[in-house]
């Protein structure tokens, strides 16, 4: 489990206590060995917020997902690595979609993470990027304080809106995922 604050400064290299950014959707897990299933995010604390709303978007729901699995490149491994302040100190493969045992489309993602080795990479990540973001179909939730979320970490994508400046603002997130069997 992780238990952060966001706040008005931070000097992580995670966007993910960068307040004042849009943090793009994705999935948790993208980066470690360990299999992430499912996910919950709590909102412990909040104090002079204003913005910030989770966004969330279900595959199902995602009007470009045909699209995008069209491409072979997305069932193909990628690289993917953590900046300095998650403490791991290797890198994973992993393809960006694939089928579960109902054959079902799964994906493991996020914009931050993955290492293009080509330009064939590097411009399917670009469109992904852009064909989540500009999804219509995106739900955007503000969460009470003691209030949490529990998804589906293989067909639910989460993010946040940027908050608006306060340099008072003060966000405490609560973040615990896991696997369903081992």
């Amino acid at each position: 489990y992780a238990r952060f604050s966001i706040k008005h400064r931070d000097n992580s290299d995670s966007y993910l206590r960068k307040a004042y950014l849009n943090m793009d959707l994705h999935t948790d897990g993208t980066y470690v060995k360990e299999k992430t299933d499912w996910l919950m995010m709590t909102k412990l604390l909040e104090t002079n917020v204003i913005g910030g709303e989770t966004s969330l978007l279900h595959l199902d729901d995602w009007e470009h997902l045909d699209e995008m699995i069209s491409y072979s490149v997305g069932f193909k491994n990628f690289i993917w690595s953590s900046p300095k302040s998650k403490n791991i100190n290797y890198k994973v493969k992993h393809p960006i979609f694939f089928y579960d045992n109902n054959k079902k489309i799964q994906i493991s993602y996020i914009d931050q993470f993955p290492e293009p080795q080509n330009m064939k990479q590097g411009l399917f990540l670009q469109k992904l990027s852009n064909n989540l973001e500009e999804s219509k179909n995106k739900v955007f939730v503000k969460l009470p304080t003691g209030s949490s979320i529990i998804a589906n970490n293989s067909f639910w994508l989460h993010g946040r809106k940027p908050f608006k400046t306060n340099t008072k603002l003060n966000r405490e997130l609560l973040r615990i995922r896991g696997i369903f069997f081992k």
